[in-house]
């Protein structure tokens, strides 16, 4: 192998030298070590990400030329701790880019994503590193040294890591894969940008706020301020979200407006960048890169380079899972569309329009057909049960003490407002997490979480957690997590309230910052959420069922109301497909990628129809041309089928949170919860990936995890 040495930095022209003034330079100044976020300038970022970069540079070159025995103290401590400054730039810049991506950061960004490309490339085969990393592993295989379980997995962690991004390719192949990754980079960091661009072009403007009728007050209040906003003199405006389902489309009566709303989200992929490329197009080539790259590396294709960090064990078992679904979820969609068809609910508000049941007509006639069914429940006087309980919109303030009420039940944990911290973006708040039974001191907690509801047009799409600093002994850090929305601001004087999805979205997200608040690891790579990418969804869908804790859950093994399970085919077929859009975009040769990419929207539309989801009324989630997850970045590449597989997960922990439960009555049942929430924070949750996730299911759980529980959940047949 060939050794690398670190390339010169050139001084940008422009740019702020490092120095006492940037305070991404130095530990944070206020509680967990968090930066002053305020006193950041955008000419900061990158001369920080240098020096960071030297700073681990520096300290791996000493790594590798320690004439001392590899040991844990002398190989995989310095490199744990040789990211500290720039671990705190990077996370920072993402937390802050993914918020509220300026003009000058969409400027920072591109150089940042090469800067950090480049160094990985340096990092991952770095021959003197490498051999001390071997080194290591032959001496604890000898027994001249020891390590904790914890250490020898970390150190097979880097190692495995290492020899995925080619260290153990010759120079000449490695001078290719550096190559490829730049370019690589570069198109992840274009289909990023330019999705974002489109998704505001494509914003739906009415000139009339009569149409948007159906929606409330506060929503057509958002969409009217949004339009004046955007320097409109009346009108509403109505901003697309990243699924192709957009959320006003359930309530929107006036069907031409539908129609409007939901052709603006499908067409997506259509603008052009200033290279002439579409996102499909650019997408096409990000799957075309990955292909090649597989190759290199001696993968079949991007699926098979990635799986061996991840907890599937092949794509037989991920298709197999997949095709379960699929066959279960189209007959219960059939059984929908015809409830929709013999309802005509469609049909009400545009009598004199088409009378076939339209792609824009589907999630409106669900959430109609849903609303009646309650409504009529009511008449009859019936009990509003456990589903009305959770289609009732909540104040805020209420939806976040149920969530964070839930949290200290089963973890044993109070979360208290910090007015006194800067927000991290406009209108974002700070929370810091507690034991319960500890002191309230400010800054003597668990860790900081860190909120952010409101969209804006600055803000990726979608919802998500993140982290400024993660849980870690070795080098002292504490975690900061934060969780974005991107909920509807509403009106000035207008109290936002939550609606039942969005709620879901809530205990989701929240499921996450838990994963990364109750961390305890001694390295930062395995702490908390730093788990294979088809298992860091379990954690967050499990705490959905908690949404249920003000009614009370469930019993085991009970099958959901006709009225719970109603649009679950849907819902789930519309997942599913975009399942199957991002197996088949990299489960490809190079030479398959290439053809494909000639015409992306039509290997899109075969691999759909081969698997029967080729649906005329319900597209996929995402299509190519918005389908951040797998394009706009290389986590969730190949790993879309994460969240089904995580859910399998979920479905079968959730039984058993339900079994816990039903063994006991009144004052005992508190009791059991918060004894099952305490063995699922100490087996799962602190463990993160300091061991194998899987291990530490059947430890927590007594069992492997089953498919049934899913499968019932979903309403299919579990035979």
């Amino acid at each position: 192998m060939e050794r690398t040495e670190p390339p010169a930095h050139a001084e940008m022209p422009g740019s702020t030298p490092p120095g006492a003034d940037n305070p991404l330079l130095r530990a944070g100044t206020l509680d967990y070590g968090l930066t002053d976020l305020s006193k950041i300038r955008d000419e900061h970022w990158v001369p920080a990400l240098e020096a960071g970069i030297d700073a681990q540079r520096r300290a791996v070159e000493a790594i590798a030329e320690d004439p001392a025995p590899a040991e844990v103290s002398t190989v995989l401590h310095p490199l744990g701790r040789s990211h500290e400054l720039l671990s705190r730039v990077e996370r920072a810049f993402s937390c802050m880019f993914s918020v509220d991506a300026t003009e000058a950061r969409q400027q920072v960004q591109p150089e940042i994503t090469q800067r950090m490309a480049a160094h990985r490339d340096w990092l991952a085969m770095h021959e003197g590193l490498y051999e001390r990393l071997q080194a290591l592993q032959s001496a604890l295989a000898r027994g001249e040294t020891s390590a904790t379980e914890e250490q020898r997995r970390m150190l097979q962690h880097v190692l495995d890591e290492a020899r995925a991004a080619g260290a153990g390719l010759g120079g000449a192949e490695q001078e290719q894969l550096r190559a490829l990754n730049l370019e690589l980079g570069a198109a992840e960091t274009a289909y990023e940008q330019l999705q974002r661009r489109e998704a505001a072009a494509h914003a739906v403007f009415f000139s009339d706020p009569a149409e948007l009728e159906g929606l409330d007050a506060s929503e057509s209040g958002a969409a009217q301020a949004a339009a004046r906003e955007a320097g409109r003199d009346d009108g509403a405006l109505l901003s697309l979200t990243l699924p192709v389902q957009q959320s006003p489309l359930e309530r929107m009566t006036r069907r031409q407006a539908r129609r409007r709303l939901h052709e603006a989200s499908v067409s997506r992929g259509t603008l052009t960048d200033d290279d002439g490329r579409t996102t499909s197009q650019i997408g096409a080539h990000i799957a075309v890169l990955r292909a090649r790259r597989s190759r290199l590396l001696g993968f079949e294709h991007h699926l098979a380079s990635v799986l061996p960090a991840r907890t599937a064990p092949d794509r037989t078992s991920i298709e197999r899972m997949l095709k379960t679904i699929v066959t279960g979820a189209l007959a219960r969609l059939d059984a929908e569309i015809q409830a929709l068809r013999e309802a005509g609910i469609h049909q009400t508000s545009d009598p004199d329009g088409p009378a076939e049941l339209a792609p824009w007509d589907v999630s409106f006639g669900l959430a109609a057909l849903a609303r009646r069914q309650q409504s009529s429940e009511g008449a009859g006087g019936e009990s509003p049960g456990l589903a009305a309980e959770h289609t009732r919109d909540l104040p805020l303030e209420q939806a976040l003490r149920r969530v964070f009420d839930a949290a200290s039940q089963l973890y044993g944990i109070t979360v208290v407002e910090r007015e006194d911290l800067p927000g991290f973006a406009p209108g974002a708040r700070s929370f810091e997490v507690f034991e319960s039974s500890a002191e309230k001191r400010p800054g003597a907690g668990i860790g900081l979480f860190l909120l952010d509801l409101y969209a804006r047009p600055s803000k990726s799409g979608g919802a998500w957690m993140n982290s400024f600093s993660v849980a870690s002994t070795l080098t002292g850090s504490a975690p900061v997590v934060i969780n974005a929305l991107n909920i509807t601001a509403p009106a000035v004087g207008e109290q936002p309230a939550l609606g039942p999805s969005t709620m879901r979205t809530l205990f989701h997200e929240f499921g996450h910052a838990l994963h990364g608040l109750l961390a305890e690891a001694e390295f930062e790579e395995l702490s908390g959420t730093s788990v294979p990418r088809d298992n860091v969804e379990f954690p967050s869908q499990v705490n959905e069922i908690f949404q249920e804790f003000s009614a009370g859950l469930a019993a085991p093994g009970q099958q959901p109301s006709t009225e719970e399970l109603w649009g679950k085919g849907f819902s789930t077929v519309e997942h599913a497909a975009a399942v199957v859009l991002d197996l088949a975009w990299h489960t490809l040769s190079a030479e398959e990628a290439e053809a494909a990419a000639e015409d992306p929207e039509a290997f899109s539309e075969a691999a759909l129809a081969a698997w029967g989801l080729d649906h005329p009324l319900v597209p996929p989630r995402y299509g190519i041309g918005f389908f951040k997850h797998i394009f706009a970045g290389s986590g969730y590449a190949a790993g879309y089928y994460s969240y089904l597989w995580a859910q399998v997960l979920a479905a079968d922990a959730s039984e058993w949170y339900r079994e816990q439960l039903a063994q006991n009555r009144g004052q005992q049942r508190s009791e059991a919860m918060a004894a099952a929430g305490a063995l699922v924070r100490r087996e799962l949750l602190s463990r993160g990936n300091t061991r194998d996730p899987l291990e530490s299911y059947r430890i927590t759980f007594g069992r492997d995890p089953g498919m049934d529980a899913l499968l019932r959940q979903l309403g299919l047949d579990a035979s």
